[in-house]
């Protein structure tokens, strides 16, 4: 067994899913990433322009791959009391345990290649492109990843490493999974009408336009909102994520004066602790700007005026 293989093979039986590409795949994943960010809707959107990636490979050793790793997540949701009503709202499907989950990662592969004198550095690549070109995920017509068991519920992390990469997986085109062809659920489902089997139109995408700090244009109704941060209902109706959606439970409780205070708009650090906390580890605190206006809005959907 090749190490690269041992290193697949015991994320495997660890509950990862994981992919190896040869290093010099690297520069199609920097040229396709800035066509991307050429874009007129990514440069006109505060979120998607945000986003930095560092394509520099390591320089304590020559790296020879990149690796990329799944892990799968569970979906969120966090619960809210207001004016003595308790209220479920779905959450992006993030925590602070994956710091954990990268570090049992990180020790799966070093244990396996460590003792071939192969060495391991952090990455900050774009993943989703990466996975979809290795074959590590099928892409949705709706613009989601999807991977046989976890469904669109995953989080994916990469690493260089100066470990040959046996089999170069790498697809020049994103592989839409077939069912896709011929299913047609998230078109109908999709409030927006962004997905179709042509086009994918993020310009139109609630998810994106709920974590702008902008309004919502006039053409967006309130009772399409579903989710405190992103959308939901594309996958919630995916055939992939029939075994997956279902487990989503509340995770957490934020008691009605938590949920006053983050309606009012109260800075983040003038929050109590508890609530900061909680915020911070639902990976929610970097969207705190808009958290009070997106709360507001899935309260009065539920009939309560915030």
């Amino acid at each position: 067994m090749t190490p690269s293989t041992e290193v697949i093979n015991n994320l495997a039986e660890a509950g990862y899913r994981a992919c190896i590409a040869p290093i010099e795949r690297l520069a199609d994943l920097e040229a396709e990433y800035k066509m991307i960010t050429a874009r007129d809707v990514w440069r006109r959107s505060p979120h998607l322009s945000q986003h930095r990636f560092d394509f520099a490979p390591p320089i304590d050793f020559p790296a020879r791959s990149i690796i990329v790793i799944a892990a799968p997540v569970t979906p969120v949701r966090l619960g809210f009391i207001y004016r003595g009503i308790h209220h479920s709202f779905e959450a992006p499907p993030l925590s602070g345990d994956y710091d954990r989950v990268v570090a049992r990662i990180i020790k799966i592969i070093t244990d396996a290649i460590g003792t071939h004198g192969y060495r391991l550095a952090d990455s900050n690549l774009p993943t989703k492109v990466l996975a979809s070109h290795t074959g590590l995920l099928q892409n949705g017509i709706n613009n989601m990843g999807y991977i046989e068991g976890m469904g669109s519920f995953f989080r994916l992390t990469s690493f260089f490493s100066d470990l040959p990469a046996v089999d170069d997986t790498w697809g020049e085109q994103h592989r839409v999974a077939p069912s896709c062809r011929e299913c047609g659920l998230c078109i109908e489902a999709c409030p927006t009408q962004c997905i179709s089997q042509e086009v994918y139109d993020v310009s139109r995408c609630l998810s994106l336009l709920s974590k702008e700090p902008s309004d919502f244009p006039d053409w967006v109704k309130k009772r399409w909102h579903n989710s405190l941060i992103g959308c939901r209902v594309c996958q919630q109706v995916c055939p992939m994520n029939h075994d997956v959606i279902n487990s989503a439970a509340n995770v957490a409780e934020f008691s009605e004066a938590e949920t006053l205070a983050i309606l009012s708009g109260v800075d983040l650090d003038k929050l109590n602790q508890s609530t900061r906390d909680k915020l911070r580890y639902f990976h929610l605190a970097p969207f705190y700007s808009i958290l009070p206006r997106n709360l507001r809005l899935l309260l009065e959907k539920s009939g309560e005026p915030a």
